[in-house]
């Protein structure tokens, strides 16, 4: 008998789910890689460990049996190998941080060059990957921890604020009468109304925000093209094709733009997270990033806040 770990995980994912579809999808596999891997454990084993029909998957009175000691042969192999990676991680001082692409090139070389500068003897290794491929990557302990803007509470997951943002508009640097002014200290979200939008895909966090946010004010905003991430928003949005909706921390990319950041009010604060694997607590240099984190999107913050306050004073010397 030669079972393997990816076995047991598959079966656990269908006892736990009911479905192969579903487990398929959470494990990256097709349905025909993940049905062969339960046929090859349920012949390893010589008996059935699941009841297969058109609309449900079950347990049979062997898969019942066999479920408390898979849970307990992956528990303690996981378990484990997470000790074992943490002890080779001390020894060599190995911080595996996962940010979104849109953070990585806007925050995070400023946070990692301020990090290193006083933690020379930490090696850091960076992914730059969607929100939900980092989550998954923080499950299965592949992470150390992720930074980005996760609003949706996961199970296993402990999430801790690490700085608040908020939204502003990036329009276009025109002339062009076809845009509001949103030179006021105080554009509110109604000043959108009818206005063209570069948006992101439905299931984006920060987009669902943004269209909770519309519907409060009752604003319906323009034509709309939709991407898939913040440079392209951003770019589009200098090319003249409507406004961004962007998070404050995107300050630091708009600057390669010829855009305008204002803030939008009410101001709609999100908080920007760490997330770490619950169970395994946050070693000292996960905390000594965080903090790191926090100082410097705070500067950025600030940055936005004065550039904002000087651009507006310029535009009411040059109108009056």
């Amino acid at each position: 008998m030669n079972l393997s770990l990816r076995q047991l995980k598959v079966f656990l994912g269908v006892a736990d789910s009911s479905s192969f579809t579903k487990t398929a999808q959470r494990l990256h596999l097709s349905q025909a890689a993940l049905s062969a891997i339960i046929r090859e454990l349920e012949t390893q084993l010589q008996c059935r460990l699941l009841d297969r029909n058109t609309r449900t998957v079950s347990l049979t009175e062997a898969g019942r049996m066999f479920l408390p000691t898979a849970m307990h042969i992956v528990q303690v192999l996981e378990n484990s190998a997470l000790e074992l990676a943490k002890v080779g991680r001390e020894e060599r001082r190995i911080l595996r941080v996962g940010v979104t692409p849109h953070v990585a090139v806007s925050i995070v070389p400023t946070v990692l060059k301020r990090f290193l500068s006083v933690h020379s003897d930490v090696h850091v290794e960076v992914s730059d990957k969607p929100p939900g491929d980092l989550l998954r990557l923080v499950e299965d302990g592949e992470l150390d921890a992720a930074f980005g803007a996760f609003f949706d509470k996961a199970s296993g997951i402990e999430r801790k604020p690490i700085f608040p943002t908020h939204f502003v508009i990036a329009s276009p640097l025109t002339e062009d009468r076809q845009w509001p002014d949103f030179s006021s200290s105080n554009v509110t979200w109604a000043a959108l109304q009818d206005v063209p939008m570069i948006s992101f895909h439905k299931d984006n966090p920060i987009q669902r925000l943004v269209e909770d946010n519309l519907s409060r004010e009752h604003v319906t905003t323009g034509k709309r093209i939709i991407v898939g991430h913040l440079e392209t928003a951003i770019a589009m949005a200098e090319a003249g094709f409507g406004v961004a909706i962007v998070p404050s921390f995107s300050e630091a990319t708009c600057q390669r733009f010829r855009v305008r950041l204002d803030k939008v009010q009410p101001l709609l604060e999100l908080a920007f997270y760490c997330i770490t694997r619950s169970g395994r607590g946050n070693t000292e240099a996960i905390e000594q990033f965080s903090e790191v984190f926090r100082e410097v999107a705070q500067e950025f913050e600030k940055t936005l806040s004065h550039r904002s306050k000087r651009a507006t004073a310029k535009r009411k010397s040059e109108s009056a």
